[in-house]
């Protein structure tokens, strides 16, 4: 890395300064040619450089290094002539502009020939590999058997036979790798099993020289070691039928299993492969493919594989009996070929399992490859399951191109890759491809390297892994990417679906469907194409211009919608822009059908008036009797559906892309377009109500925007709507307010107030009807809710009666959730009597609603008022009032009598001084009898109740007489009953239930249980008590301390003192000694009190 200079290192650079200096300019031409020669002299100092580095390029030589006898070495992943050349490669300038070091993918071949760096003990006789297994027959009798897996770990065993008899022999190797069987030319027959020291001879196979195995594919799900049933091919052209089993010793040189011949070929020749596949969805029925040297036949029929070789009845002999009793075979004239056949399977998912299912086959003839495809199905015994054959000639060497070998050579044997043809030549190996036959591998092996020719070919199906052996050199064939040119050939063929599932990467994706695109676009395919165009890294502008030139707004929306669903979730410009690009054209293509269904429209009434007119003329009628008008309603008809596809294909965009969908452009569209639904469907979807309420409220169509609020308005819309609707359609409006349960009524109040109802003549006056409901069932307590009710009720002039109005007075009156003055002068002002008296009343002023209704000569209603005052003396006055009334306007006297009756507050001398002085007295002289008896009874009553007071305070004067000399009789040895001290010692109560208390003991007692109130009133008097005995001290020490001060305060007389005393005394002891406190209401209200306070409980006393 020495030998580089940072100078080298300027490429990126001077490439950014050449495409500056790519412009029109003549000047700079030179300067631009000068500078290309710089950076392509560079590029070449810097491969030299690498190249000459030390380290860097990997020889064969480095990797071979020789294991020890019996060691395999993992095979590189590219040959030996990739390895001397390589060096990792100087390739140029990767995508960041630095040199790379990596072989890329593209460049590594599909075909390497490895040789296994294993030193063979001996000469190979036979290879076989399956199932990561490799198993080698070397000259000596010896098996050797190599877990690829566990190279180091080489299992060896010998063949019971003379070690220098044993020259060549045919080895098959069952696909799990278990099961060996080994066929000398001498017609000797060995079997050996995975773990066995030594092969057993077959005694039953003696004499028979087994050229073909066809393995049972069920031994891959059996649990134990049996093959399963197999079907064995002879040189003379027999067929068998056995199961290998390893016997339970071990140590034995024999074994005896049954084999037995079930088919013999009608033209006796060497059985040179043998295949039995079952059917894929049909598992006993079975094709078994036989070839020999010149034919290949087909037998199809049913085998049951799950009944042992060893039971009576064979499984194959009856299929392969009526099979070749009539033979289906391709046969190739001409001298027998090599006969070789394989076939290959393919991974497929039936169900939920994965099974490999036989998909193609070759046979080497003397001619070529016979290549073809299997196809399973319903065939039965005598079908074909071959499609597709075709004979493949043997490619030409290109060593016998340039005239070094024979061209003629036919190859040994041959395999199948997932897309490639393997044949084996004695010097070579050639791959050949399924798909176009063409040579695409092609290495010789010198015979004087590898020890001699090539002997055989075989291929592990379970690895996918290609084995070749010389008799001293094993061969691995390396595939490495084999489909990766497979899609180019499905391009050349058109075959686009098969080329996309076999692209690698995007580039090769993008090549494979910008060319289906554009074949569809030449084939005027055009919707398809615009689909996948719109997959494609084409320029956006570009297509958009190729479909725009078609003039067809389908094709276009069919690639945007393509292009569309290939955004992601954070293109939300281009998702934006192509939305609203597709609104724009299905407005388009719905206004189009629009246009030719009004066409067809007009048509057809032209036609229905051309045939009015020619009715008298049957001639000029349709031949079939159809009249013109009916094809032009099916294309109507058509037409309505292909609206109503693209209508909801439109719904169906714009929902799935709500949010990627601007708002004002879309309203504008719609609007330009004349779509009114999609207009309202866009704002249904986007919750844009109060736009589709406007919308309706401009088309003055009021029930649908009244419908639209019922179903999703918002409270503030219908405060903002209701003004407008309330006058168009009171009813609905109504109605879908009752079912409004979060509407504020207040706020409504602006959209009544400017309900003309007296002038839309619309029957009940529905601001009432709402405010109705409000109050009474949504029991709304706002009050101007109520006092606008009420002014309702007082405006409506339908109402005569004023029932409802003195309903609603009375009913909510109690609680004032309305302003009773502001009803009273409404009523007032437009004259509600009735209901002006009520409020009077209400108000309280009851001489003001029985003056209204007298006013009003409503003696009955004034009447009703009158009793409503609590004061008596009112209510009389009221009565009065009324009776007064009632003889001013000279009312019967009888009838005023029967007021005064009824009122039970008047008699007959309260209304006589209203009559007038020629009142005749016999109209009410028996009321005025009837008064004096009850005056009489009256005074008589009286007199004996101040009797009976008399007798009473004769007797309470005696009690107290008594009272005064009440003692009670105490012992000297009673004690208080708080303080349990002698009661003598200082002053006492008694009271009559013999319980005794000092004086300060009770009244502590008293003060610790009464109220707060009580506490303090007695503390005033205790204190008020103290003062006054302190100040008629005072006044008895005056005259023996002389003349008082000047400044102290003239004290009160000493009786007035006791007076005084004498009064705190008593109310003190009626406050203290009203009761005994053990006995009395006190001690009764202390039940619920606990018998250990909290203080006693915190203190620990002991009560007891």
């Amino acid at each position: 890395m020495d030998q580089l200079k940072p100078s080298d290192f300027t490429l990126l650079q001077q490439c950014a300064e050449i495409l500056d200096l790519c412009v029109d300019s003549e000047d700079r031409r030179a300067e631009l040619v000068q500078r290309m020669e710089a950076i392509t002299q560079h590029m070449d100092y810097l491969r030299n450089t690498f190249a000459s580095l030390p380290g860097i390029s990997i020889s064969q030589k480095d990797q071979k290094k020789q294991q020890p006898n019996g060691s395999l070495s993992v095979p590189n992943a590219y040959s030996n002539q990739q390895q001397d050349g390589l060096a990792l490669g100087i390739n140029g300038l990767d995508a960041d502009g630095y040199i790379t070091t990596t072989l890329e993918a593209e460049d590594a071949p599909i075909f390497s020939l490895d040789t296994v760096q294993f030193q063979v003990p001996n000469k190979i006789i036979s290879l076989a590999v399956a199932n990561d297994t490799l198993v080698l027959v070397i000259e000596g009798a010896k098996i050797l058997r190599i877990k690829l897996q566990e190279a180091h770990n080489i299992i060896e065993a010998s063949v019971p036979v003379n070690p220098t008899s044993l020259r060549a022999c045919n080895v098959f190797l069952d696909p799990t790798g278990r099961h060996l069987l080994l066929s000398t030319p001498q017609g000797e027959s060995f079997y050996y099993y995975d773990g066995w020291e030594h092969a057993k001879m077959l005694s039953k196979f003696k004499n028979m020289e087994v050229t073909a195995v066809a393995w049972n594919s069920m031994a891959w799900s059996t649990a134990n070691s049996s093959s399963r049933t197999i079907l064995v091919g002879t040189h003379d052209g027999k067929l068998y039928e056995t199961e290998l089993r390893p016997s339970g010793d071990a140590k034995a040189k024999r074994i005896d299993i049954a084999v037995k011949c079930v088919a013999e070929l009608p033209v006796r020749e060497r059985v040179t492969g043998i295949a039995m596949e079952a059917f894929p969805d049909r598992r006993k029925q079975h094709v078994v493919l036989i070839a020999t040297g010149t034919r290949m036949y087909q037998v199809i029929g049913a085998a049951d594989l799950e009944t042992q070789a060893g039971d009576k009845s064979s499984v194959f002999e009856a299929m392969l009996h009526n099979g070749l009793a009539n033979p289906n075979f391709q046969e190739i004239p001409g001298m027998p070929g090599p006969g070789a056949l394989t076939v290959h399977h393919r991974e497929t998912v039936l169900g939920n399992q994965v099974q490999a299912i036989a998909t193609d086959f070759a046979w080497l003839t003397s001619m070529g490859v016979f290549f073809g495809r299997l196809t399973f199905g319903a065939q039965e015994s005598g079908d074909s399951v071959i499609e597709n054959a075709a004979l493949i000639p043997y490619p030409t060497s290109s060593n016998a191109a340039n005239g070094d070998a024979d061209g003629s050579e036919q190859p040994t044997a041959l395999s199948l890759t997932a897309f490639h043809i393997l044949l084996q030549y004695s010097d070579r190996v050639c791959a050949l491809n399924m798909l176009n036959n063409k040579l695409v591998y092609e290495e010789s092996v010198a015979p004087e390297s590898s020890g001699g020719t090539l002997q055989g070919l075989t291929v592990d199906e379970a690895k996918r892994t290609c084995w070749l052996y010389s008799p001293t050199n094993i061969y691995e064939l390396v595939v490495t990417d084999e489909d990766r040119d497979v899609w180019n050939i499905f391009l050349t063929r058109h075959q686009f679906d098969a080329a996309l599932k076999h692209c690698y990467n995007d580039a090769q994706r993008d090549t494979v469907l910008r060319a289906q695109a554009e074949h569809l676009f030449a084939t005027e395919n055009y919707m398809q194409s615009a689909e996948i165009f719109a997959h494609t890294s084409l320029s956006f502008e570009e297509v958009v211009m190729r479909f725009m030139e078609k003039k067809d707004n389908r094709m276009l929306q069919a690639y945007l919608l393509s292009k569309l669903s290939t955004l992601q979730k954070q293109d939300r410009t281009q998702t934006t822009l192509l939305v609203m690009w597709l609104i724009e054209i299905y407005l388009s293509i719905i206004g189009e059908v629009d246009a030719k269904i009004s066409s067809l429209g007009v048509s057809a009434v032209s036609s229905s008036a051309e045939q009015i007119t020619a009715v008298d003329k049957p001639e000029s009628g349709s031949p079939n009797g159809q009249s013109p008008v009916e094809p032009q309603s099916n294309a109507i008809a058509t037409f309505e559906q292909e609206k109503t596809k693209v209508q909801n294909e439109l719904y169906a965009l714009v929902e799935e892309h709500k949010n990627a969908v601007d708002p004002n452009t879309t309203y504008q569209l719609a609007e330009s377009h004349g779509r009114r639904d999609f207009w309202l469907f866009y704002a249904s979807l986007r919750g844009d109500y109060e736009r589709i309420v406007e919308y309706w409220m401009e088309k003055e169509e009021f029930l649908r925007a009244i419908e639209v609020l019922g179903h999703y308005g918002t409270p503030e819309m219908f405060y903002k709507y209701s003004p407008a609707l309330m006058n168009a359609e009171p009813v609905a409006l109504v109605d879908i307010l009752m079912r409004q349960p979060n509407l504020i009524p207040s706020k409504l109040i602006p959209a009544f107030m400017r309900y003309g109802h007296d002038t839309l003549g619309s029957g009940a006056n529905q601001a009432i009807r709402y405010l109705r409901f409000c109050i009474q069932k949504q029991v709304c307590r706002d009050p101007v809710v109520y006092n606008y009710y009420l002014t309702l009720l007082v405006k409506d002039s339908a109402s005569d009666s004023e029932s409802e109005l003195m309903s609603f007075l009375t009913t909510y009156g109690k609680d004032m959730l309305y302003d009773p003055d502001y009803a009273l002068r409404m009523c007032k002002r437009y004259g509600r009597i009735q209901s002006c008296v009520h409020l009077y009343s209400l108000l309280k002023l009851h001489e003001d609603a029985v003056e209204l209704a007298l006013k009003q000569g409503d003696i009955e209603l004034a009447q009703i008022h009158a009793e409503r005052p609590d004061d008596d003396k009112l209510c009389k006055r009221l009565w009065l009032k009324i009776a007064q009334h009632m003889i001013q306007v000279k009312e019967p006297a009888s009838e005023v009598m029967e007021l005064v009756r009824r009122s039970n507050r008047l008699g007959v001398e309260d209304i006589l001084p209203f009559f007038p002085d020629f009142t005749r007295v016999d109209d009410f002289k028996d009321d005025i009898c009837v008064a004096l008896e009850d005056y009489e009874m009256q005074i008589q009553d009286l007199r004996a109740e101040m009797d009976e007071a008399t007798r009473t305070a004769e007797a309470m004067q005696s009690d107290m007489t008594t009272l005064k000399n009440r003692f009670a009789i105490l012992s000297t040895e009673e004690t208080c009953q708080v303080c349990n001290e002698p009661l003598w010692i200082r002053q006492f109560y008694a009271f009559p239930c013999q319980h005794s208390f000092h004086s300060d003991c009770l009244t502590r007692r008293v003060v610790s249980s009464c109220n707060r109130v009580q506490r303090r009133r007695i503390q005033e008097l205790q204190t008020q008590f103290g003062e006054i005995t302190k100040q008629r001290r005072q006044l008895r020490l005056t005259p023996l301390m002389g003349k008082a001060k000047s400044s102290s305060k003239p004290l009160d007389s000493d009786e007035q003192l006791e007076q005084q005393q004498r009064r705190a005394k008593q109310q003190l002891d009626a406050l203290v000694a009203g009761e005994c406190v053990l006995c009395g209401d006190a001690m009764i209200k202390s039940i619920a009190e606990p018998f250990i306070s909290m203080d006693q409980a915190a203190n620990g006393d002991d009560l007891l």
